[in-house]
């Protein structure tokens, strides 16, 4: 029999769902609950909603993983996330055996797992012949895919067919050639396009980043390991996490400064921003999850501070990392370290030499004034420069940024892009507040 796990602690809950509101919502609904029970990894109730059937609600905390009978399109969903809230302050029953709505799915996730477990474990080595075989894949795809532009260029931009289908066949080709980095960057082309008075300059633009990717591959041997791991990560070779964790560490005090949940075709994607308190340095925690965004529930909560090793992934400008040994456990901090507008352009030029083929980077600029004036978003300093806020017409405008500034001074953490800062969270008060 498994032994009971123990209860998670409001920082571990509150990690699944960086977003404050979701995590008070989700606490009004403790007395909607009923019938919850909990028995080794399984946590169940049900939870009246405004159906006269209430919706069952099971956690299977060894993920963890959750399932509702609830509409919701959230994992966690409220319900989910209230009933593990309940249970972390003591006030779910333990029970001798787990309830007959709640046992099929536990087993069928527990023979699942099984079936898992039964794999042999180890450090993961690539077949030589499978790692030659991609190489050539790729290789063959990539010169189709510079034809494929040098056409584009030469018959015009003005004949450019812009429509999605037209793009994703080209990522289609990508996708098959085993370059998914490049299929990501082509399906994102007709968007920007569509929503850009600019679309020529953005478009030649981008061509010249993949054709410079293309002679780049050719010449990979030529260039330097960090630039040949930065030239495979953008292609899209992968990379084993066992390789990653083999990699020195790099011990600091991180502050957690975001946290962003995204979903693409059913593949979730989470984010977290670090940024080492002394030497300024960043870092992005990176996670997928398909179909479901059960991440670790294991990360450090926004706007808390720990001692621990990061493990950054190869490139010339390192960013993503796995998080590896911790020498404390999280505590809040109530200042931040942050830089100037014209500090952090530099530290984005830097990062942009040692890697051309950038789309993003952390920016965590003090004392800056969130503003609106006709159409378009900016934040100012003290000497009156403004740099423009990324809006895209997928996201909110940044009102709440705008609400939480009151027209006072804020620090924002965000990422440098092309269109300007990308707004990620803001921090005033000792506090960290996701916009």
């Amino acid at each position: 029999m498994t032994s009971p796990p123990q209860r998670w602690t409001k920082e571990q809950i509150t990690a699944l769902v960086p977003d404050p509101k979701a995590v008070a919502l989700a606490r009004r609904l403790g007395p909607s609950l009923s019938n919850t029970g909990h028995h080794a990894n399984a946590l169940w109730g049900l939870c009246q909603g405004s159906g006269l059937k209430p919706y069952q609600t099971i956690i299977d905390l060894s993920g963890p993983a959750f399932k509702c009978s609830c509409p919701s399109r959230k994992f966690p969903c409220k319900h989910a996330l209230s009933l593990l809230i309940s249970w972390s302050e003591d006030a779910v029953p333990e029970a001798d055996t787990i309830a007959d709505f709640a046992e099929v799915w536990i087993e069928s996730r527990a023979e699942r797992e099984g079936v898992k477990a039964a794999t042999p474990a180890g450090p993961k080595t690539a077949n030589p012949a499978t790692a030659e075989l991609r190489v050539k894949q790729v290789t063959i795809g990539l010169e189709e895919l510079d034809t494929w532009i040098a056409d584009q260029v030469r018959t015009g931009l003005a004949q450019t067919d812009r429509s999605y289908t037209a793009f994703e066949a080209a990522a289609a080709r990508m996708v098959d050639s085993k370059a998914p980095g490049i299929a990501s960057t082509l399906r994102r082309l007709p968007y920007a396009l569509a929503t850009r008075k600019d679309w020529p300059q953005r478009l030649l633009g981008e061509y010249a980043q993949l054709h410079l990717l293309v002679q780049a591959h050719r010449h990979l041997a030529e260039l330097s390991d960090p630039l040949q791991a930065t030239v495979r990560s953008h292609i899209g070779y992968p990379v084993a996490a066992d390789s990653v964790l083999a990699e020195r560490p790099v011990r600091g005090r991180w502050m957690v400064l975001g946290i962003k949940v995204t979903e693409e075709n059913s593949l979730f994607s989470r984010r977290v921003w670090l940024r080492e308190r002394e030497s300024n340095s960043w870092a992005v925690l990176l996670d997928f999850s398909h179909g479901t965004p059960n991440f670790p529930a294991d990360l450090p909560p926004l706007g808390s501070l720990i001692d621990a090793d990061l493990h950054y992934y190869p490139g010339a400008a390192s960013l993503r990392a796995k998080l590896g040994e911790r020498h404390s456990k999280p505590e809040p901090f109530t200042t931040l370290p942050a830089t100037g507008i014209e500090e952090a352009l530099d530290d984005y030029a830097a990062a942009i030499g040692r890697d051309p083929w950038l789309r993003s980077w952390p920016v965590c600029l003090k004392d800056v004034i969130p503003t609106f004036s006709g159409d378009e978003w900016h934040v100012i300093d003290h000497t009156g420069r403004a740099i423009a806020i990324s809006t895209p017409l997928d996201e909110p405008p940044p009102w709440t940024l705008l609400g939480f500034s009151g027209g006072y001074p804020v620090t924002i953490i965000g990422e440098w892009t092309s269109d300007g800062i990308r707004v990620i969270s803001a921090f005033s008060g000792g506090r960290v507040v996701v916009m």
